[in-house]
């Protein structure tokens, strides 16, 4: 991997942690239903999934955590089954879990109400970043700092994208996701920034980057596209079975860390 600097000297490390989203969504009237975020990846060996009782938007009620579930993500092309430990507080973890490029998972859920919920998920290939540094942009006079991942994409077949982003010591959000609809086997740049768009010189910047199946995209692209001025935004397409909320993804990932160290005016 070779290292770009764009006008900001970037210090660049890709290491192996743990993250999970932060979300700030309104909702359709969701009618108690169960939300379930099963973000699996090849970047963690732990995996966590999170479900939760949801609350109708308008209810300033917090989300209620699910516990005494069963839930088993099952390796359909291996046969092995994997059984999440419930940790009593909306969380189910699974310590240690290869996943494996090219393999389908299977998602079982069966709640405590006996309501069974499903969803399966195949794991596409990671697309490797040939270069990666930062760059700024002027927009009605105002500078903005973006983090930049360049790569090629490979021809003749669908790609998404998706990245979660992490400034200091906050928490990871959804940034952003991609498909190459538009640019199929290019040289691509993907430019990142967090939610405020207010990275500044001295910031660490984590980022964790996910190629992810279709049906998560569209999940994603959702949310990205909601209206915040809707009084009732609707809610994302789930790929999970059974009317749940939430999603289901086993992907290819990485993590990069940069620090922006310095700058010139453009």
């Amino acid at each position: 991997m070779k290292v770009i600097f764009n006008c900001i000297a970037l210090f660049i490390i890709v290491f192996l942690n743990s993250c999970e989203d932060k979300i700030d969504l309104k909702l359709d009237s969701v009618a108690d239903k169960y939300v379930i975020v099963a973000d699996l990846h090849n970047a963690n060996t732990a995996q966590m999934i999170v479900i939760n009782r949801a609350v109708d938007f308008s209810n300033n009620s917090a989300s209620n955590p699910v516990i005494g579930a069963n839930v088993i993500v099952k390796n359909i092309t291996s046969g092995r089954s994997y059984q999440f430990v419930d940790q009593s507080n909306g969380e189910y973890i699974m310590d240690r879990m290869t996943l494996r490029e090219g393999n389908s998972y299977a998602l079982s859920v069966q709640m405590p109400d006996g309501s069974l919920y499903e969803s399966t998920c195949t794991m596409p290939a990671y697309v490797a970043v040939d270069s990666i540094g930062l760059v700024r942009k002027k927009t009605f006079d105002e500078e903005y700092i973006y983090a930049s991942l360049s790569f090629l994409d490979p021809p003749a077949k669908e790609n998404y994208y998706k990245y979660k982003i992490k400034l200091n010591n906050e928490d990871f959000k959804f940034s952003d996701v991609f498909s190459d609809k538009f640019n199929d086997g290019l040289f691509v740049e993907h430019e990142i920034a967090n939610e405020d768009n207010d990275i500044k010189v001295g910031d660490e910047i984590k980022i964790l980057r996910q190629c992810i199946a279709k049906d998560v995209y569209t999940y994603w692209s959702n949310i990205k596209g909601q209206n915040p001025g809707s009084a009732a935004p609707s809610n994302p397409i789930s790929n999970i079975s059974n009317g749940a909320l939430g999603y289901f993804t086993v992907s290819s990932a990485q993590y990069y860390d940069l620090k922006v160290l310095q700058t010139k005016k453009l």
